[in-house]
């Protein structure tokens, strides 16, 4: 089941969302009237079960693949293409992020980058953020690229964080560094949450009493039964609730080797203490930054 961030990534790059960040500058020619989007769906589901669902003849893929290319030109439909090829071999699905890569926008950028963060297989993650770092090259990736990486860091799952964070480290982006700083280390609360305690430690010594006797009696002769109880003296630690952390290396790795680089000087002897990182990041790394750039 996809995430929710795909909705926002999807819908940003869909331009569907008010304000968002397809609004094109005044300057610019307006785009060409595309179809209805239900019209286009229908369309790519029509030429998806006929050259893909049903048969594994390479020709028919192939020309399976030049009736795809045409829907290049519509990001409202990039997400749908994604979800039709799901279950596909991962050689289809590198086809599929092949025809982002050649379209060279904005809006193709925008699903490699989701696809190398959120994808479920780790080969494709893998193979997705370097088709992205050969599209960005040397260059700053854009603002909703950018997005995307940040939504990773923020994501609760481990994969997605360490895959921004790598791209962060990878492409620079020192506005990045708050969110690494957080997504290096979070809590694991309980599933299930129940009553009393969790765990229990007695450390003390027991005594054992009669704590009753009850009377037996037979013909001409009577006895009785003891009830033995036992004295506990000691110490209880009772456990009513914990919280496991998680500390992400691969996260922290990324983090102290750019602020390292950054910043000229080593930063790993702050380790996973999120407060000494943000307090040198507000009072040591920005002042830094600023100064560089005055001068």
């Amino acid at each position: 089941m996809q995430r929710l961030v795909s909705a926002f990534v999807f819908a940003v790059a869909a331009g569907s969302m008010p304000g968002g960040l397809l609004a094109q500058p005044a300057d610019q020619e307006p785009k060409p009237v595309l179809r209805p989007q239900r019209e286009v769906e229908q369309d790519m589901r029509r030429v998806y079960a006929k050259f893909f669902k049903r048969t594994k003849n390479p020709q028919m893929h192939e020309q399976g693949w030049r009736e795809m290319e045409r829907f290049l030109g519509d990001p409202r439909v990039y997400q749908l293409m994604l979800d039709l090829f799901k279950d596909k071999p991962i050689e289809m699905r590198r086809q599929v992020l092949e025809f982002f890569v050649n379209a060279a926008s904005d809006d193709a950028d925008v699903v490699i980058a989701w696809v190398a963060v959120f994808d479920d297989d780790p080969e494709m993650r893998t193979w997705a953020a370097g088709r992205l770092i050969e599209r960005v090259g040397e260059e700053e990736p854009s603002q909703r690229v950018q997005r995307v990486i940040e939504a990773g860091l923020s994501d609760g799952h481990d994969d997605p964080a360490v895959a921004s964070a790598q791209l962060a480290s990878r492409f620079g982006l020192l506005k990045a560094i708050p969110y690494l700083i957080q997504a290096q280390a979070q809590p694991r609360g309980r599933g299930n949450v129940r009553e009393g305690a969790i765990a229990q430690i007695v450390v003390g010594t027991q005594q054992a009493f009669v704590a009753n006797l009850t009377p037996v009696v037979a013909n001409n002769a009577v006895g009785f039964q003891p009830t033995i109880g036992v004295v506990t003296n000691g110490v209880v630690l009772r456990v009513m609730d914990a919280t496991v952390w998680a500390y992400r290396t691969e996260v922290h790795r990324s983090l102290v080797s750019m602020t390292s680089d950054a910043w000229g000087r080593s930063t790993a002897s702050m380790g996973y203490d999120q407060q000494q990182w943000y307090q040198w990041y507000e009072n040591e790394f920005v002042p830094f930054l600023a100064a560089q750039k005055r001068g």
